[in-house]
């Protein structure tokens, strides 16, 4: 498998952003824009990654710490990625 980039994960999280789902998501107390169902197959499609997972988690971005903490990146870890 070649090696995602964060640059590339950030990219696509940005096309995945519409600014709907932000003003719903605001209202909530989130400030991220991506529809979840959307998220999940992003994490379903690049599979188990730990390494890129740690790295989405100190970008600080919301979408990106979500997508850090799929049960699919971890693989059933009990701590946070940056641990």
């Amino acid at each position: 498998m070649t090696e995602t980039s964060v640059a590339d994960v950030m990219a696509e999280l940005a096309d995945l952003a519409d600014p709907k789902i932000r003003e719903v998501n605001e209202r909530h107390g989130d400030d991220h824009g991506v529809n979840l169902t959307k998220l999940r197959a992003v994490a379903k499609r690049l599979k188990i990654q730990p390494d890129l997972a740690r790295r989405l988690w100190v970008t600080g971005d919301s979408a990106a710490r979500l997508l850090a903490l799929s049960p699919r990146w971890y693989a059933g870890r009990r701590r946070s990625p940056s641990a």
